[in-house]
Order: structure tokens, then sequence, then C-alpha cells
């Protein structure tokens, strides 16, 4: 597998995108130079960022969003372990995170793992989890993913992907015996282009 690039891209209007027609979420195998190119690049690539961009984005496997830690809410129903004292609405944060949530660019097919608070690295699908692509809007490269835990559910949501500050919005719901809660959490990210390898 190649290195990792990061990518810093100008917050940019939709305007100077050239449009291209979606045929299901992801349309691959665009020829430049004679490497495969995802249509999504494509599109997120306007003229006025010229041809450092392109042939770096020509050389582009994957799109990877590594987002740090998070801060937001959390509610806390009063059921199992919640007496009524206890629930309702809550501070909430991952204060050592790091996740990475990588989004194949011919496949469409999306991992996600995360490094715990034992500064251990886990892989949602090697967690039993099912994860999957949901959407993309092909103006901005907002995308979203889904998560299935057995009786955790999550979507993560990319946003501001072609500006300097991309972020996450996470939306978590849980029901167990002893809790049952839901959650919103926000984090800053960095997107980062891993090249095609040989």
């Amino acid at each position: 597998m190649g290195s990792t690039q990061t990518l810093t891209l100008p917050d940019i209007g939709t305007d100077t995108l050239t449009a291209w027609p979606m045929e299901g979420t992801v349309r691959i195998n665009e020829q430049i130079g004679g490497r495969r190119m995802s249509s999504i690049l494509l599109r997120a690539i306007p003229t006025t960022l010229g041809f450092f961009l392109v042939a770096q984005a020509a050389l582009a496997d994957k799109l990877q969003m590594e987002c740090g830690p998070s801060r937001g809410q959390v509610f806390n129903a009063p059921e199992g372990l919640v007496d009524s004292g206890s629930a309702g609405w809550d501070e909430d944060s991952i204060s050592t995170g790091l996740s990475i949530f990588e989004l194949d660019l011919a496949s469409g097919a999306v991992s996600y793992r995360w490094r715990d608070v034992r500064e251990y690295w886990l892989d949602a699908k090697d967690e039993g989890a099912e994860v999957r692509l949901l959407s993309v809007d092909d103006s901005d490269l907002s995308w979203q993913v889904l998560s299935i835990f057995g009786d955790v559910t999550e979507v993560c949501s990319f946003a501001n992907v072609l500006s300097d500050a991309p972020k996450s919005l996470c939306v978590t719901s849980k029901n167990t015996k002893l809790f049952h809660s839901a959650r919103v959490l926000v984090a800053d990210c960095k997107a980062v282009l891993v090249p095609v390898s040989d």
C-alpha cells in the first residue's frame, strides 16, 4: 500500500464544479494519464485548482477521513441502570478519540477503525459490525456511513470535506437492557488521499 498524502482544498462554491451524471453512489474507472480515477474526485476538482491537484487525485485509490476527539450531547432514557433522577440530557465527549473512515473511490466500500482508551486499534467489521456507505453528495463530497453493532447503531456524516476544516457529525443510538441512550458528537477531521498502490 502506498503512503498517504494530506489533501487540503480551499473552501469553494459549487458553481465552480463541473457537473457529471451520477450512476448509483459511485461512478468509476475514469482514465487520466493511464491511471484509474474515481468520478467522485473528478467532480471535486474545479479548474481553478490546476493540474497539481488533478495529478494528486489521479493517483488516489481511497479517501480517508481522520477524525480526532469529539464533543456533544447525550440523552439517557430512564430505563435499566438509569433512574429518573439521572435521565435526560448531558454533555458528552470522547477526549482521546481517533477514528479513521475510509471510502474506496472505485467500489464505494467503507471501512471504519478507531483507537480506544487503551491505545488499541479496533476495526468495526472485526468487531462484528455492518458498515456501509449511505450516501455521497457529489456537489461537495460530503458522505454518510452507517455502522450497526448489534444493539448500537451509528450514522456518521462528513461535512466541509473540501475545506480546510472538515467535520464528522455522528449520531449513536444504544438500546440494551442496561442503557437506552442517544448521542450526537462532532469532531474535527482531515481529508487524506491514499495513492493507488502498484
